[in-house]
């Protein structure tokens, strides 16, 4: 059975998704309320009374209705039952589902004709060209109707759905129940992902591997549906709900699939964003994730309320906002500033980003936090590491403060300045809008001049490349620029991932270490992998000089990004000690601390 957007309309704001027969094992937990469901009826149930266990529903709000703004300024969602049930579509003798969806949204009189079929109101028999000799019964339903076909399909006994298990006429009830939602999600046996955006191509893509990836093309597609095209990766909620989640089924139009975190969970599975960091965020090791992690995603979402970016990132890290209330009168930019002086004083791991470009100057993610004005060591103009970053303790590490003004204060006598210059096929360089300049690089033969009339050799070249893969692949950003120390081998060279051009900037001992999941095949199954172990790379944070007229002559700095010093016994960095690298680094000591005003 097939479930698909209105007939009419059949826009992208509805949902489509498809059902299946496949049994499911309850476990026991229970929440304040849940809905039973049973005979396509909706009963509330209060929580103790769940004793089966029950699952939580994730999706876009506005995938759900049409969302309209009341005249106290809140938002309601108005379900016109524009969803619809297919029924009577045969995927293997018909095709696959975008084909009677095209047909449906180009609304042809000609093309498709819709009967009543008097069995019951908003039923229709659906017939397309006579040469496709195709037919379909569409029934529009409502999204709770929609739900409880869901629940029958997949034998869920009790589902929590916000719009009805939360009071919606209490504010205070909701505000409570805003607080506790990553208990709701992480209790539960596990979340229910609406995701109409995620459907099947061609049925041979369940066929085709992609050796790269060690998966399918079916596969990737329905990530990309996911990742790139849906609204429910772009809403901040989900984000949260997602990351309290043990694990997570995702129901798309035609397809669906489930996926487990691989760091806490013994079952192999598939090797992606889901499995390696986002699912059972709280309960992974070194510590649970980690805050560069969540806002690597949060930066890039968006929400109806502006609060709602904050508290829904608020609620992954509980135990460190768990005296912040959830107050939507409180000023936005006062909120925002409380939110970020308070990861800053407990992890400095929130200077670990890097550049947000493309090698062409093309935003990579679209940052939807960028018009709030905010410091740069909040990482806004940039793009947060993905990988769990811990900050090592040293005896070089500097102390840090937040003042009122927002600026981070770091004092130390351990500091080096850098001479750096732009990758040839880094975003700043004016090579980089050459889309052929990435192959070029690599088969280029002789010298050619570069800044400060160095002339790079192609063993040169091909080591500068070498360690852009690296930062790539390894840690996900792009190398912008690179240092190479005075009169050393290029061995020696290191990238630099920067969100400005400069050629002057500053390192501070702030070791970053930065965890990649290590994985292992199953022998006959290759897209499925078990957890191995950890590797790690070390970063520095960079800084550069800012001239504020504003400030008269105050010195003033910047976080710009990262400094890659690579994985221990990679090139020079010889140690795993962290005393010992720092060192080797910051050996100058200079005579006096000096107080950098990160703005």
């Amino acid at each position: 059975m097939f479930f698909a957007g209105d007939t009419a309309a059949f826009t992208e704001n509805t949902s489509y998704c498809f059902m299946s027969d496949v049994p499911m094992f309850i476990l026991s937990f229970f929440i304040v309320f849940s809905l039973f469901v049973t005979s396509w009826s909706t009963i509330k149930v209060p929580g103790k009374q769940v004793e089966t266990g029950y699952c939580a529903l994730s999706y876009a709000w506005e995938q759900s209705g049409d969302v309209v703004q009341k005249e106290n300024g809140e938002y309601d969602c108005i379900d016109s039952g524009r969803h619809c049930i297919v029924e009577g579509y045969d995927t293997g003798k018909n095709g696959f589902f975008p084909k009677i969806r095209r047909m449906l949204r180009r609304k042809k009189r000609d093309s498709v004709t819709m009967i009543p079929t008097g069995e019951e109101e908003n039923k229709f028999e659906v017939q397309f060209l006579p040469s496709t000799r195709i037919k379909a019964t569409i029934k529009r339903v409502t999204y709770e109707e929609l739900l409880q076909q869901i629940c029958k399909d997949f034998e869920i006994e009790y589902l929590w759905y916000d719009k009805i298990c939360i009071d919606q006429s209490d504010h205070e009830i909701k505000l409570r129940e805003i607080k506790q939602m990553h208990k709701i999600y992480s209790n539960a046996c596990y979340t229910v992902a609406i995701v109409p955006e995620v459907h099947i191509y061609d049925p041979k893509d369940f066929d085709i591997s992609n050796s790269f990836r060690d998966t399918t093309e079916a596969s990737i597609k329905a990530w990309v549906d996911m990742t790139v095209r849906s609204l429910w990766w772009k809403r901040s909620w989900t984000l949260e709900e997602t990351i309290s989640s043990k694990r997570i089924l995702v129901i798309g139009t035609d397809t669906h699939f489930w996926q487990h975190s691989l760091l806490t969970c013994d079952i192999p599975t598939t090797y992606d964003t889901f499995s390696i960091w986002m699912l059972d965020f709280a309960n992974q090791q070194q510590g649970g994730g980690g805050v560069n992690q969540a806002l690597s995603q949060t930066h890039f979402r968006s929400s109806s309320k502006e609060h709602d970016k904050i508290f829904s990132l608020a609620n992954i890290f509980p135990d460190m906002f768990k005296n912040m209330k959830i107050n939507y009168e409180i000023d936005i930019k006062t909120t925002l500033n409380h939110f970020y002086r308070t990861i800053a004083i407990h992890d400095i791991s929130i200077l670990c980003f890097g550049s947000n470009l493309f090698k062409n100057g093309e935003e990579i993610r679209v940052n939807t936090m960028k018009n709030y004005n905010l410091p740069s060591w909040t990482g806004v103009s940039g793009e947060h590491l993905r990988h769990r970053i811990a900050t090592t303790t040293t005896w070089l590490q500097p102390q840090h403060s937040i003042c009122d003004d927002m600026l981070l204060h770091i004092s130390t006598k351990y500091y080096k300045t850098l001479w750096v210059a732009p990758y040839d096929c880094g975003c700043f360089s004016p090579l980089s809008h050459d889309k052929h300049q990435w192959y070029q690089q690599i088969d280029k033969l002789g010298e050619r001049e570069k800044a400060k009339g160095l002339s790079i050799t192609v063993e040169e070249d091909t080591a500068l490349i070498d360690w852009a893969i690296k930062m790539r692949y390894v840690l996900g950003c792009f190398a912008t620029h690179y240092y190479q120390p005075q009169d050393a081998p290029v061995r020696r060279a290191r990238p630099l991932s920067l969100t400005e051009d400069c050629n002057e900037c500053i390192i501070l001992p702030i070791l970053l270490k930065s965890y990649s999941v290590l994985v292992w095949n199953i022998e006959g199954l290759p897209t499925l992998k078990f957890f191995d172990s950890y590797s790690h790379n070390y970063l520095l944070p960079v800084i550069k000089k800012y001239v504020d007229a504003a400030n008269g002559t105050k010195e003033r700095y910047k976080a710009i990004g990262i400094y890659y010093l690579g994985a221990p016994n990679d090139g020079d960095l010889s140690s795993d000690d962290s005393d010992e690298i720092l060192s080797s680094i910051f050996g100058d000591v200079h005579s006096e601390a000096k107080e950098f005003i990160i703005q």
